[in-house]
This record gives structure tokens, sequence and C-alpha cells, in this order.
């Protein structure tokens, strides 16, 4: 068995124990197992280790970064490996979902919206709003200054969001505050053409027992329900929290999305 074979043998089994664990925590919930989405997180890994490729190969659709440079490299490492390698299935990385999830710098927000379909981590009305004008810029043939760089990178016409919110009060973290978080959200939720939030996204705190890490699970899920309230017509269907240490707490307390990392590779 080659390093290929064996990276995807056990890249596979890897994926599988996951996924395993995820459908037992949703049914445990009440819910069935494809209401949670796994995105694979591979952040501290290299683009030309092969993991994500091991990842696409065993069926996994769905992956996470949290630097532009890092994001883009690895869409491209990904593209190659589809058409290198006979062994994965359907390669064409157009049916790859690259999320961001990390802290985004408003001046890289054009380089990021052609390769990623979703962005986690909205955490100041400011942010957002550079998201949308990038979004109506680049939409516009009187103001559009993107150049593409080959026919699979189109600009997209409209970018999924997700507000962040610092559920675990750690000032290492980023993102909007719980307690005035309908007041700081609220110009997000004004009308926009080219953004659509799709929910809220928070991380555990490091340091917090598990108890205390479902109590911030939960009360995420409590602020989203605020907004639907606050903001009629939102359609805020995601909760992305929940990470390899803690997603079924996460998953207990309504998570749609859990970033899984470290225990995939």
């Amino acid at each position: 068995m080659n390093r290929w074979e064996e990276l995807r043998v056990s890249t596979a089994d890897k994926l599988r124990a996951v996924e395993e664990r995820v459908a037992r925590a949703a049914e445990k919930s009440g819910r069935a197992p494809d209401a949670v989405r796994i995105v694979a997180v591979t952040k501290y890994v290299e683009a030309d280790a092969g993991l994500e490729a091991a990842l696409y190969a065993a069926g996994c659709r769905d992956f996470g970064e949290n630097r532009v440079p890092h994001l883009m490299e690895k869409w491209n490492a990904l593209d190659r490996a589809s058409k290198e390698n006979g062994e994965i299935p359907q390669p064409d990385p157009r049916g790859v979902g690259w999320h961001f999830i990390g802290s985004l710098q408003r001046n890289k927000v054009r380089r990021l919206l052609p390769y990623t379909a979703m962005i986690h981590s909205i955490d100041t009305p400011e942010l957002f709003q550079a998201v949308a004008r990038v979004m109506r810029e680049e939409n516009n043939p009187a103001t559009r200054t993107y150049a593409r760089e080959d026919a699979l990178l189109p600009f997209p016409k409209t970018i999924p969001v997700l507000l962040e919110v610092n559920i675990s009060g750690e000032g290492n973290k980023h993102g909007f505050q719980p307690e005035t978080f309908l007041e700081q959200a609220a110009p997000c939720f004004e009308k926009t053409d080219r953004v659509e939030i799709r929910g809220l996204m928070g991380m555990g705190g490091l340091e917090s027992t598990p108890d205390e890490v479902r109590a911030q699970f939960a009360r995420l899920r409590e602020l989203r329900d605020d907004a639907l309230k606050a903001f009629p017509g939102a359609n805020l269907t995601e909760l992305s929290m929940g990470m390899s240490g803690d997603f079924e707490l996460a998953i207990a307390e309504g998570a749609t999305i859990v970033r899984i990392g470290s225990i995939l590779y």
C-alpha cells in the first residue's frame, strides 16, 4: 500500500467514525443525521499534504479554513488533485464548499469571495457592510474590478454569511457581544441585495467546563431565536457551533454545522 492509499484509507476511517458520532448525537436530540453538516477543518495541515483530497475521496464536500491565502492554496491543490488522481470521484472542486471560519480583514474580502461558499465569521457591522459593498461593486459592470483567474471562478451573485457571537466571553475571541447582540447586529439585517445572513456562529470557551460550554451553545440558539423575532423575514437556519472536543454538546443544543479538525487527521 503506497502513501496515498494509506492516507485515503485512514482518513476514510476517521471520517466514518466522526459521521457515526454526529449521527448518534443528532438522533439523540430528535433530529435526522443529515440535519448536521460536518465541515472538515484542515488549517494546521499543509496544502500539499493531500488531506483534502483524501477527505474528498471519502465523501467530504465541506472544508473550513481560517486564512484567506491558505484557503486559496487548498482550493487550487484540491483542483489539481482531482484532475491528477483517478481515485478521487467526481473530479470537480466546484462541488466543494469552502467555508471561511477565521477572522477576516476587510482588505481581503474581494480576494476571498470567489473562493468561499460561506463566511462564518462576520463579527462587526463594519465587516458586514464591507462584504456587501464589494458584492455590489463586483456585480455591477460599471464598478467591477475583480479579474477572474480562470473560468471556474466567477464572482458570486450572492454570499451566505453567519454572524459570529462571542458566547464564551473570552477576551481573545472575536464577535458580537451576547448582551447587546440585537442592537449591534441590527444594521446587518437591513436590506441588502447580495449578502444572505443564514444564522449564527460561536465557539465554546477553552477553559469552560462541559456544562458551561453547553450553556454557551444554548445561549447562541436563544440569540438566534431572539433574532428571528426581532427581524421578521430573516432566514436564520444555521447554527455553526461545536468543534472536535465539544461537537456532541453543540448538536444537543441545535447545531446544524460542526467544525471538525484534529480528530480527522
